[in-house]
């Protein structure tokens, strides 16, 4: 009787295995069939019996029913768990025949549905999800590569620079610079975005040779973008390299030469040179040629005026540097002793003040009338420019004690104010 309950034991062991089994093969069958209900209890059952839960054919199937799962939901996390499955597959199974045949596509679709994740994410403006699904994307693709399953996943230059840009919108800066640094080797072409964010972290690691070198790769990719002109300008305006922007800038002219925009933005960008501000907005000190600057920069502003006469900007920007001038004088004048303010020194800085006031002036009613004629459109950095441009025609009335014209601007002040 002992040896019949034993042979009886082992028989009904061999029946429990045999029916788990068939539980793989019965979720196998009804995923064919697109049941994928039935095929996920008929798995679950399987893993949860000690006889087959350790089966990497069980794992095979399972991660098969998740993939099909979350491609059909468009769903990460049934995309992950399919990952995980497949990858316990591999672990109890690393040679495993059935991996090639059954393993590629749907591993494939893991990834796809996992990324297309993170860009949904991105299009929220969902930054970390975002990031978190590109960078399970990654795994998933490198763990694709490493196991010899009969195709590849090419690295996707797109896909890199999007989850450098996630992780740079969700303040990741370390993985943000990995991830930029690796598309721009890559020589990513589709989003001119790369170059001005990785510029922006090299300038922020104090990094001037790779800034530099961001910024010229940029210039090759996208040669009609103008923000890496501009971007290289700040790289050398910033890092005090002043003959290499004014080279820069006078080769902008000299391509340029019937572009009015072009002169006054020139103009502009060498009389910031000649007088350039501290981290705080004050005066910085004068670079040695202050006075070659400001030459240059007078020339320009008055051949933009002379191809526009009507600009606004351009005729305050050339009143500003001659009020500008003449400011910096009055505050030498103003500094002398008392016994000083009769002597000629004195004079002679009166009448310079005199002087660049005087020629500041019908250029600040130039302005005046251009952005008067426009002021029911003025943006707010035109508002802006005006009101300076008011307050300055205030204090040049004032000193040629011209009350009637002060009252004027002032009412001019009053109702830009009350329309900001």
């Amino acid at each position: 009787m002992k040896k019949l309950l034993v042979s009886l034991l082992f028989c009904t062991a061999g029946v429990s295995v045999m029916a788990q089994r068939a539980k793989v093969s019965s979720a196998d069958e009804n995923l064919k069939k697109q049941d994928l209900e039935k095929a996920k209890a008929d798995i679950d059952a399987a893993l949860q019996n000690e006889k087959t839960k350790n089966d990497a054919k069980t794992w095979l199937v399972d991660g098969k029913i998740l993939e099909a799962m979350g491609t059909k939901q468009k769903s990460a996390a049934l995309a992950t768990e399919a990952f995980a499955a497949f990858k316990k597959a591999l672990e109890i199974d690393p040679k495993m025949k059935e991996a090639v045949l059954e393993m590629n596509q749907p591993l494939f679709n893991v990834y796809a549905t996992i990324a297309n994740a993170g860009y949904a994410n991105l299009n929220e403006q969902k930054w970390d999800s975002s990031l978190y699904n590109f960078k399970q994307a990654f795994e998933v693709a490198d763990f694709y590569n490493s196991k010899n399953l009969g195709g590849s996943i090419p690295a996707d230059t797109a896909l890199t620079f999007y989850v450098g840009y996630a992780a740079n919108q969700a303040g990741k800066k370390d993985d943000a610079f990995t991830y930029l640094k690796k598309a721009a080797d890559l020589q990513f072409k589709g989003e001119p975005a790369l170059y001005v964010i990785l510029g922006q972290l090299y300038e922020e690691k104090g990094d001037q040779a790779n800034w530099l070198k961001t910024i010229e790769q940029a210039k090759v990719l996208f040669p009609k973008d103008k923000r890496f002109n501009d971007m290289e300008m700040a790289f050398y305006s910033k890092t005090g390299k002043t003959n290499e922007l004014l080279t820069m800038l006078e080769k902008k002219i000299a391509d340029n030469p019937t572009d009015q925009a072009a002169v006054l933005d020139y103009a502009i960008r060498v009389d910031n040179l000649a007088n350039p501000r501290d981290d705080k907005g004050g005066d910085a000190p004068k670079p040695a040629n202050y006075e070659e600057l400001i030459g240059k920069a007078e020339t320009a502003y008055k051949k933009a005026i002379e191809m526009n006469p009507a600009d606004a900007t351009a005729n305050f920007q050339l009143g500003a540097l001659y009020f500008n001038r003449a400011v910096v004088f009055n505050k030498e004048l103003n500094g002398l002793d008392s016994k000083q303010q009769t002597s000629p020194k004195a004079k002679e800085l009166q009448g310079k003040v005199e002087g660049l006031m005087g020629q500041a002036l019908p250029f600040f009613e130039k302005a005046d009338a251009g952005f008067t004629a426009k002021a029911s459109s003025l943006d707010a950095s035109d508002k802006q420019t005006y009101e300076s441009c008011l307050y300055a025609l205030q204090k040049i009335y004032a000193i040629k004690n011209n009350t009637a014209k002060v009252e004027e601007v002032k009412k001019k002040l009053d109702g830009l104010g009350a329309k900001q």
